[in-house]
């Protein structure tokens, strides 16, 4: 008997809640229920997935199966989408939406109290709170006709403008530079117009090139999954998942 199964009591389905994002809801008894990851399905309950979600479960044997269609889902109805688990890759389904949409500036809650944060900018990746585990970061914007904008990096403890950048691209390259920045502290970036300060609105994002501590820590998640004896396919999607939980830029699929 799977180790998956055990615990599970007569109203529970095998069906466990991996990942999900957007609002989907568990239906039960007429009411709607906040999903919450890892936690099993009522054997009467129903998924709702509204447009814009994307759900992945697992079942009792930790096959994995992403749902990103709106509509609501008996246990029946997983129990017909689960025979043909075996034809479709999730992982690569999983990351191809994550990539596609999750990373996606609209799809990013930002936080708030950032004197300069503001909702719609030309900012496009990497999404806000990225934490970096190599010595660069490519950032883009939004640029279609090649006007004269200013990239500007600064630090948020103090605003001290790192760099004040003029181009007439949409991308750029930062490298890791000890004199400018120091790793485990975070750092803001955006795009503006002028040579001086953005007017209080301007998006800014935040990203930190994570110091060794920091990323020990992730390594021995990593090794944690690795060393787990699941099957290949969960410990891709859990080391995605890891991946997204720690907003780690770019997200990786080769894990």
């Amino acid at each position: 008997m799977s180790l998956f199964a055990i615990g599970l009591n007569a109203q529970e389905s095998e069906y466990k809640v991996f990942y999900f994002s957007g609002s989907p809801k568990i239906v039960e008894k007429g009411k709607e229920i906040s999903v919450k990851r890892d936690t099993y399905l009522n054997s009467k309950a129903s998924i709702k997935l509204p447009a814009n979600s994307y759900l992945v479960l697992t079942n009792k044997n930790e096959v994995p199966m992403g749902i990103s269609n709106p509509g609501t889902y008996s246990i029946a109805d997983l129990n017909k989408i689960y025979e043909n688990v075996g034809n479709s890759n999730l992982t690569q389904e999983f990351f191809d939406y994550i990539a596609n949409n999750m990373i996606q500036e609209n799809e990013k809650a930002r936080r708030s109290g950032g004197v300069y944060r503001a909702v719609g900018d030309i900012l496009v990746a990497p999404f806000d709170e990225a934490v970096l585990l190599i010595d660069s970061l490519t950032l883009s914007w939004k640029n279609p006709k090649q006007k004269k904008l200013y990239l500007k990096v600064y630090n948020p403890g103090n605003w001290e403008l790192i760099y004040n950048i003029p181009t007439t691209d949409s991308t750029y390259t930062l490298y890791y530079e000890p004199q400018k920045f120091i790793k485990g502290r975070e750092y803001a970036w955006t795009v503006y117009h002028g040579e001086d300060h953005p007017q209080q609105g301007t998006i800014l994002r935040v990203f930190t090139f994570a110091d060794d501590a920091w990323k020990e820590n992730f390594n021995n998640k990593l090794k944690v999954i690795k060393e787990s004896g699941e099957n290949v396919e969960i410990n891709k999607i859990k080391t995605l998942r890891l991946y997204l939980d720690n907003n780690i830029y770019p997200l990786s699929e080769s894990e």
